[in-house]
């Protein structure tokens, strides 16, 4: 992006823990000028700089320039999703597909409740999996599940709404 494009608006960087180098001697890494950059378009107020990621790997993006800590003022923590958020997040994108999204015109069957899928998050994840992928476990769960329902589906399938409905069970073998 140039920083004309961003002038007097927003500047969303996700992951950006991604702009501190991996290897200090690779000459093609251009994420210390990036991060130059920003704070060059921070300096003049004209542009909302909002940061994303963990927070540990976010600690080294601040700390990795001396002058970049004195451009962030502000930082906000949130809480990892819970089960229940991260059943009513399945839902929502199931819910609220667009045409030409991976899973559009598929459709949860009605055993896959919020408490269904939260019980089953819960009971088939552990604590460590769900801190480390947090709502990323939502995507991979569906994606997954989709796969799992190809493979459950015999070839002769001729029920349209049985080819694209997402059991409780499509869900739970991806979770194994």
């Amino acid at each position: 992006m140039q920083r004309k494009e961003a002038k007097g608006g927003i500047l969303f960087v996700d992951r950006a823990y991604h702009l501190i180098p991996m290897q200090k001697s690779d000459d093609k890494d251009y994420s210390l000028e990036a991060l130059e950059e920003m704070m060059s378009v921070m300096d003049n107020g004209k542009v909302v700089v909002i940061l994303t990621g963990y927070s540990e790997p976010m600690k080294c993006v601040i700390t990795s320039n001396e002058g970049f800590c004195r451009h962030v003022t502000k930082f906000f923590t949130f809480d990892d999703f819970m089960t229940e958020d991260l059943a009513k997040i399945l839902h929502l994108k199931m819910n609220n597909q667009t045409e030409g999204s991976l899973l559009y015109g598929f459709k949860l069957d009605p055993s896959c409740t919020v408490e269904s899928v939260e019980n089953l998050i819960k009971t088939v994840t552990s604590d460590k999996q769900r801190k480390k992928m947090n709502a990323g476990l939502v995507d991979r769960l569906l994606v997954n599940a989709r796969e799992n329902l190809d493979l459950r589906l015999s070839f002769d399938c001729a029920d349209t709404d049985e080819l694209l409905m997402i059991t409780i069970e499509d869900l739970k073998n991806e979770l194994r």
